[in-house]
């Protein structure tokens, strides 16, 4: 099979490629970005991805795979000593970053940015794994807005399993711009990484990368913690939510119906605050909100739910099914507290693109998602490290539109979360098929489109139309399905910025 071949392709050859020299390399200067922003001091991490146990459970270890990270800077680095997630990272717009990745692991791995705009050399593609015990160095400058990011592994074919077993953290960039709003801060300012596993009696990951639909648990883990309780004061929190979930679609809501809104999403703050009845959320994505709890009683509790929709096949022997409905996490209102906060009318100047200033309005580049002979098809194929189609070359500089279609047959009714690398983008349109749209009811008004993205939901019978500028780096990246394991059966492709 063609995926098959694609691993052989690479897998030795760019072990030793990318293995052997990046066990001291740095990549500086290429692109004019090593001197950084004056003022902002180099933040230096090491980043170490090994086996370990870890009590989820009480009195129970449970096999992982973690995370360690140690920075000359505290202020880089942020542990949470009850959770087997990785530290969150903390860094500013236009500080340079020099990262040190050891792969402790019995297995290749490499650590893609999730939604850092960086140089393909610095990325994390499957294309550049290492092997067992060997280190490599990164150093790259943080050019995106204020927002929240993620990290994790991207070797091809087991992202999957790496990322289910705990591979996985944030990356919290600020500016100057987000430092003078009044939004909560400090302790107020709270990631929720939501993520759901099955376990064993003994309380051992059970993983099945078998299931069309991807892998689904049946216990919702909160930053690395079953049946979470967030203990909360009567004031205003900014909350930071990824769907750090390998396939699980969710659907969010409070049970106490507390009003949603949206401050952020995954490229940054939105212009104004955005109210929504729910919000959907795929693997990948994430969300800020402004949770206002300030007139809740004290001693009041209540539930962060993903709400039931329809639309999406479901996936036979696992419980709950997708789209069924789930209590997430709770919140316990602990403490009576005082502020002034309010929630800004304005948040971001930033303008968007005109659609009709893109080189293509007239003839947008199409990319249908299909089932095939070989599993997932993303543009009719999948992944091969080495190929990159006709249609998925662009030019530096350039505003386009492409068009992601779902095309629809009987194995087909499976959601797909799209992820562009190397590039934020807009949403411009969205279009659905006549016999799906009762079941698109279920979930359209919860799309957070009215910020910058970098990954997507696709419903069975989609159509989603984007702008996207490719602004700043040349290089070979990826766009693939963020349903990690749609994405290790090869619904993967390069596509090729020319300079």
């Amino acid at each position: 099979m063609k995926k098959e071949k694609g691993l052989a392709a690479f897998s030795r050859r760019d072990v030793l490629r990318f293995g052997a020299a990046g066990a001291g390399a740095t990549l500086l200067g290429r692109y004019g970005f090593a001197q950084g922003t004056k003022g902002i001091p180099l933040a230096m991490v090491d980043l170490t991805m090994q086996p370990e146990q870890y009590e989820i459970y009480s009195g129970f270890q449970t096999d992982c795979f973690r995370f360690r990270a140690t920075a000359k800077s505290a202020s880089n680095v942020v542990t949470d000593s009850g959770s087997y997630l990785g530290p969150t990272l903390r860094f500013k717009k236009g500080q340079m970053v020099r990262a040190t990745i050891r792969n402790n692991l019995n297995a290749n791995s490499v650590v893609h940015w999730h939604g850092l705009h960086l140089p393909e050399a610095a990325d994390g593609l499957p294309t550049q794994i290492v092997g067992p015990g060997v280190s490599y160095t990164r150093s790259f400058q943080v050019v995106n807005r204020a927002g929240t990011y993620w990290y994790h592994p991207h070797p091809h074919m087991s992202t999957a399993y790496q990322v289910y077993r705990g591979l996985a953290g944030l990356v919290i960039v600020s500016d100057d711009e987000e430092q003078a709003l009044t939004l909560p801060r400090g302790e107020y300012d709270v990631p929720l990484v939501i993520q759901d596993r099955r376990f064993n009696a003994t309380y051992q990951y059970v993983y099945n990368a078998g299931s069309m639909m991807g892998m689904l648990g049946n216990v919702m883990c909160v930053n690395g913690r079953p049946n979470y309780t967030m203990n909360a004061a009567t004031r205003a929190y900014r909350l930071r939510i990824l769907n750090g979930s390998n396939s699980r679609i969710y659907k969010l809501a409070w049970s106490n119906e507390l009003p949603l809104y949206v401050i952020g999403t995954d490229g940054g703050l939105l212009r104004a605050p955005v109210k929504k009845e729910y919000i959907m959320l795929s693997p990948g994505e994430r969300v800020e909100l402004w949770a206002d709890f300030s007139s809740i009683p004290v001693g009041t509790e209540f539930i962060l739910k993903s709400l039931a929709f329809s639309g999406v096949g479901q996936n036979s022997g696992q419980t709950p099914v997708q789209g069924a409905p789930l209590d997430l996490m709770r919140v316990r209102i602990d403490r009576a507290e005082t502020e002034s906060l309010e929630l800004p009318a304005t948040l971001s100047n930033f303008a968007w693109e005109d659609p009709l200033q893109a080189v293509n309005r007239l003839s947008p580049r199409h990319f249908p998602i299909s089932f095939g002979t070989d599993g997932w098809v993303l543009n009719g194929a999948t992944y091969d490290p080495t190929e990159v189609a006709a249609n998925e070359r662009v030019r530096l500089g350039d505003l386009e539109i492409w068009e992601f279609s779902h095309v629809l047959n009987s194995m087909t009714l499976s959601a797909h979360p799209i992820h562009i690398h190397g590039a934020q983008f807009q949403i411009i349109e969205r279009t659905i098929q006549a016999e799906r749209a009762s079941a698109y009811e279920t979930v359209r008004h919860g799309y957070t489109d009215e910020g910058w993205k970098d990954t997507f939901l696709m419903m069975p019978g989609e159509t989603v139309r984007i702008l996207i500028r490719f602004s700043r780096y040349p290089g070979t990246f990826l766009y693939h399905c963020h349903n990690l394991e749609h994405e290790d059966m090869g619904m993967m492709r390069n596509y090729q910025i020319l300079p």
